[in-house]
């Protein structure tokens, strides 16, 4: 919980909402996710966010001017798609996952309604605080981009940032207050949200120990012997499948 990074991550949300832009800010923290929502007064979506508020919140973002912003979590790396948003803001990723950061850049990239091709119209920012493990990581994601033949440029100062009055936690009683709230919340806030595996679910699957007597019945084990009913008049229509 950087207060410069929230500082920036604030200033490119009013940059681009300006110029009528679809922004989704990415964070796999929820900690860091909700904080920055509420205090931003934007929507956000996560794990426990139901489906119909989900779909409230997307419908929203797709169609209504007003809704210009949105906040995930990792939910959204593949629950839907918003080809509508044109900027992708990061202030917190999962380690150097590359297939993670292939799957939003190309959420970003595709063409995008009465866009101009002489002009940029996708941006994807990742604030990443310095000496800290996110500029280890950052620099994995971004060879990876290299390598996928992307080219990116790092920003150290936003020009026009302090210049703007009505951010928060300008002052220093704000960001002592930031970190008293970092330093009460417990541990599993402030771990990454974890999203269930498809093969995660399902039915328990339970072993024990056996041997070749229990199935003779050694262990006293007792069989029974029946009888197959009868099966009454059937339908000549379903004697034809019967086999």
């Amino acid at each position: 919980m950087n207060p410069n990074k929230f500082r920036a991550c604030q200033f490119l949300i009013r940059y681009h909402e300006i110029r009528s832009d679809k922004v989704i800010v990415f964070s796999d923290n929820v900690f860091a996710l909700k904080h920055y929502a509420i205090k931003m007064n934007r929507p956000y979506i996560y794990g426990p966010t139901s489906q119909a508020e989900r779909m409230q919140i997307l419908q929203n973002f797709k169609y209504n001017p007003k809704v210009n912003t949105i906040f995930v979590s990792k939910v959204a790396d593949t629950s839907f798609d918003l080809p509508e948003a044109n900027v992708l803001i990061q202030i917190s990723s999962h380690g150097g996952s590359r297939r993670q950061e292939a799957q939003r850049l190309g959420r970003i990239l595709r063409a995008k309604k009465g866009a101009f091709t002489e002009e940029y119209n996708a941006f994807f920012y990742t604030l990443v605080s310095q000496d800290t493990m996110e500029m280890h990581y950052s620099r994995k994601r971004q060879r990876f981009l290299v390598n996928q033949g992307y080219s990116y440029k790092v920003i150290t100062k936003l020009m026009g940032m302090d210049e703007q009055t009505e951010l928060l936690y300008k002052s220093r009683e704000d960001q002592t207050q930031l970190l008293q709230q970092v330093l009460a919340a417990n541990d599993a806030d402030a771990e990454d949200e974890k999203i269930p595996s498809e093969f995660s679910g399902g039915k328990q699957v339970s072993r024990r120990v056996g041997s070749m007597s229990s199935l003779s019945g050694a262990d006293d084990a007792v069989y029974m012997e029946y009888k197959m009913k009868r099966e009454g008049s059937r339908h000549p229509l379903f004697k034809r499948f019967r086999k």
